[in-house]
């Protein structure tokens, strides 16, 4: 097991999400419903917190019923009308802007930022409460099949800290000023990459990361923020069969290497910060990096 992954426990992410979700809630006090939310494209603010009340109350779900397999987000957020969502035909990103109406609608009728924060709050908090009443070795389903309740831990503070950072960048916030955890940075990268790597993982992120299948082409991602680096970096391949993560002893030459503070990294992987912005120090083929950010949805 990686040695940063050790670093921090399953109760240190517990409360990360914990304390990310009031960071959240409190900025969403003070933004108004309608607001444009510039790092999600035709997204407002109202669309933003209907995802997040979904997102949170979908992971909950899975964690309190110890799911043993898929469960869709509908299934927990909305009532009635199960066929409509059952034979829902688009493709997940689909699925999920049209299951975020359905709150969206919910989201108008609260009275001020006050009560519309406080929603949010208490699914984020549904999660931590259902995290830690499970324990970190829980048997749940997961997108990557591995590490149970430890990767909804995981994945809520990813979750929690980039949409944390969507809301700060609308406030016209610079990047370097979003006070990102190395820690939770360190661990949200690592999933996140475990997450594009995965066995299928093109039914949750769209058609398009075909389009990162090659033949051998290889990237580093190379956290420098932490006290060994080397147990901080991964080593992506796009191999004929699509994006691969290599083994930790593989110090092949990358064809591209990215490095930078743990979560400038996790800003531009999940594109809240344009390539030429970020405090990134990108090496060899530039090129290599702009497919990726083409092609990889965020």
């Amino acid at each position: 097991m990686n040695k940063i992954r050790d670093e921090i426990s399953y109760e240190q992410l517990c409360a990360g999400v914990e304390s990310e979700a009031r960071l959240l809630a409190g900025i969403l006090r003070d933004v108004g419903p309608e607001e444009p939310v510039g790092t999600c494209p035709g997204w407002t603010s109202s669309h933003l917190m209907a995802h997040l009340f979904q997102a949170f109350t979908w992971a909950a779900g899975l964690v309190e019923t110890r799911a043993k397999e898929f469960l869709p987000p509908h299934l927990f957020v909305v009532e009635g009308d199960e066929e409509r969502w059952a034979t829902h035909g688009g493709t997940w990103p689909e699925y999920v802007n049209d299951l975020i109406k359905v709150s969206f609608d919910e989201v108008a009728e609260f009275d001020g930022g006050e009560a519309r924060a406080r929603w949010v709050l208490a699914a984020a908090d549904s999660l931590v409460v259902a995290l830690r009443d499970a324990g970190p070795d829980g048997d749940v389903w997961n997108s990557v099949g591995a590490d149970g309740t430890r990767f909804w831990a995981s994945w809520g503070a990813l979750e929690t800290m980039v949409h944390r950072a969507d809301t700060e960048l609308l406030l016209g916030r610079a990047p370097d000023a979003l006070r990102l955890r190395s820690d939770l940075s360190v661990e949200s990268v690592r999933l996140w990459l475990q997450m594009i790597t995965a066995p299928g993982a093109e039914a949750f992120f769209g058609p398009r990361l075909a389009a990162m299948a090659g033949e051998g082409e290889s990237l580093r991602f190379r956290a420098t923020d932490v006290a060994d680096v080397a147990e901080a970096e991964w080593l992506l391949l796009r191999t004929p069969e699509g994006l691969a993560l290599a083994a930790e002893d593989d110090d092949r030459r990358a064809g591209t290497t990215v490095s930078g503070r743990a979560g400038d990294l996790l800003m531009l992987l999940k594109r809240r910060v344009p390539m030429k912005q970020a405090a990134v120090d990108i090496t060899g083929d530039a090129r290599l990096l702009e497919h990726w950010l083409a092609n990889v949805m965020a």
